[in-house]
């Protein structure tokens, strides 16, 4: 058996080729062979994974986080309508929300699924914005948490801080955009401050943004967020850790296949973690896309 390694170096504070050569040594005493293709800056993974010939190996695992396999995904089905081989990822990112949901949460326990070759068919969702058509295994997310995540990203270099920073900016300027949600031809029309379209539970690591969410359901988690004070969403903010948060009547859960989302004005995007992109956005899911290690 032989598995191709898709590196990010940067991953976890430019910890990834470090757990890389852990995570081969560990496959290699396993008799499970490696080659490892290391990312030479942003969208490097995409890269490497659009020239790689799946062909080749038994599986193709990524090393690093959200984005990293956000990156590979799009880069696999750029010039295919399928992947035929396993996915696996190893955790090395700050978010890792993703593979949370099958039971992942250590490079460790990544290697155990691999060499045990436990794998699971999930969906995936597609969506199309402003900058193109894209596809993403976490979630999307339209508004006040993107904004966040869009601002974090200017100071990143913060740490957690930068998060917490982040979200006081957003909460200062919150303000909330009338919507038109449409969700396999239901429409909902509201004033909301965000919209987040979940194919799994967690965002941000540990918060879980949409707690009756399934990978493998073929449905989408629609969680919407409407029109509230600065104080109300001061205090929802730590209930997204539990998933208490939906319980809030200023929180609405649908669910459904298909998407479109139309606001007053454009709203930024964060697919799996990542900042580009605005509203208009249609949105479309794929059930048992690919098929991944885990539990």
């Amino acid at each position: 058996m032989k598995l191709c390694l898709i590196v990010n170096p940067n991953a976890g504070r430019k910890a990834g080729s470090a757990v890389a050569a852990r995570v081969a040594t560990l496959l290699a005493d396993a008799g499970i062979e490696t080659e490892r293709f290391v990312s030479d800056g942003p969208g490097g993974t995409r890269r490497i994974a659009e020239s790689i010939d799946p062909g080749g190996c038994d599986g193709i695992v990524t090393v690093g986080g959200d984005g990293s396999f956000f990156e590979v995904i799009n880069g696999l089905l750029a010039h295919a309508d399928s992947i035929r081989v396993p996915l696996g990822v190893v955790p090395v990112g700050t978010g890792n929300s993703f593979i949370r949901d099958l039971g992942i949460t250590s490079p460790e326990e990544a290697v155990e699924r691999i060499i045990a070759g436990t794998t699971r068919r999930v969906d995936l969702g597609r969506f199309a914005c402003d900058v193109g058509a894209y596809w993403f295994a976490n979630l999307l997310g339209a508004g006040f948490v993107s904004n966040v995540a869009h601002r974090a990203k200017r100071v990143k270099g913060l740490g957690s801080l930068s998060y917490i920073l982040a979200v006081i900016g957003e909460v200062m300027r919150l303000e909330s955009t009338p919507i038109v949600l449409e969700i396999d031809g239901l429409t909902i029309e509201r004033e909301a401050i965000f919209v987040e379209v979940c194919n799994s539970r967690y965002t941000g690591g540990s918060m879980m943004m949409a707690p009756g969410a399934r990978i493998d359901d073929g449905l989408f988690d629609v969680i919407v967020a409407g029109s509230m004070s600065r104080l109300t969403v001061m205090k929802l903010l730590p209930k997204i850790f539990s998933g208490a948060h939906v319980e809030s009547p200023d929180i609405q859960v649908f669910t459904g296949r298909s998407v479109r989302l139309r606001a007053a004005k454009p709203l930024a995007l964060t697919p799996d973690g990542e900042t580009f992109g605005s509203t208009p956005i249609d949105v479309s899911m794929h059930a048992g896309m690919v098929e991944i290690y885990g539990s």
